[in-house]
């Protein structure tokens, strides 16, 4: 039987998503956060990664509590959202909750939300995969919420300044950081696969990943030379790992182009802020 894959670099939304529910659960409990009734609404392109986050966040909120009362999906080229936002603000929910891995739609939803004067708390998952982000939307990225891995140790920040100068553009975690890691791990399997088996094949290559990499035996750690995770560990194949120490992100709130860490507790920055 032949295999056509090894692992994902990304996990399943539904495995990332629980940490915005915790993360907001957790400012009600502190008091930092009094919505005045727990209703949300999903919004996301529709795509299997808009719907696969859209069913995943909607089900864990409802455990936690939550009511929502409505449930949007869109083209993933859209970027006219008044009449959305307009139905979102009339149903006066305290939380919206999405995704797009459209820059130009995502941010136009952002700036709209704004322009409309939507009060809900916004999570906007994957607005800062780009690392212009705050020039898609300004401040009307104000208190949005969103989860992406960060330059946090001395070694990413200097991969991120060493790429900045060199290409003239900010790097994202996302996409930069997350790719730099992906392509050294290879290079750590391309040369597990030849030490073991002389050769650099399809057949050698998978062989190391189905009896190295799946098992957990061979991973890729900081040091190793990650940027990015502190492990990446694929013995739950096809997904990484998910939790702290393995593949896991904080959850920010952005200000002011900045986006400060609100969750985890000991990763913590601020406090989450509601919209004024």
């Amino acid at each position: 039987k032949y295999g056509y894959w090894t692992s994902k670099g990304w996990p399943t939304p539904v495995k990332l998503t629980q940490n915005y529910v915790t993360a907001l659960e957790d400012a009600i409990a502190a008091g930092v956060w009094t919505p005045a009734e727990k209703t949300a609404a999903i919004y996301g392109e529709d795509t299997d990664w808009g719907r696969s986050f859209g069913n995943g966040i909607k089900g864990q909120l409802e455990a936690a509590g939550w009511t929502v009362v409505d449930e949007q999906y869109f083209p993933i080229d859209q970027t006219e959202f008044y009449p959305l936002l307009n139905k979102f603000k009339d149903e006066g929910v305290a939380l919206v909750a999405g995704t797009s891995t459209a820059p130009p739609s995502l941010s136009a939803f952002i700036k709209q939300a704004d322009e409309v004067g939507l009060e809900s708390l916004i999570v906007a998952d994957g607005l800062g995969w780009v690392g212009e982000w705050y020039e898609l939307t300004g401040d009307a990225s104000n208190y949005v919420i969103d989860q992406i891995p960060g330059w946090t140790t001395p070694e990413a920040k200097a991969f991120a300044e060493a790429f900045e100068q060199k290409y003239g553009i900010t790097p994202s975690p996302s996409s930069g950081g997350l790719s730099y890691d992906g392509v050294n791990y290879f290079i750590k399997v391309l040369e597990t696969a030849y030490k073991d088996y002389g050769e650099l094949t399809s057949e050698t290559v998978f062989k190391t990943i189905q009896d190295k990499v799946w098992t957990g035996e061979l991973t890729f750690t900081a040091a190793d030379g990650a940027i990015v995770m502190q492990e990446y560990n694929f013995s739950d194949p096809p997904d990484p790992i998910v939790g702290k120490g393995y593949y896991t992100f904080p959850v920010l709130q952005y200000m002011n182009g900045e986006g400060r860490v609100i969750w985890p507790e000991d990763w913590k920055e601020a406090d989450l802020q509601a919209k004024p």
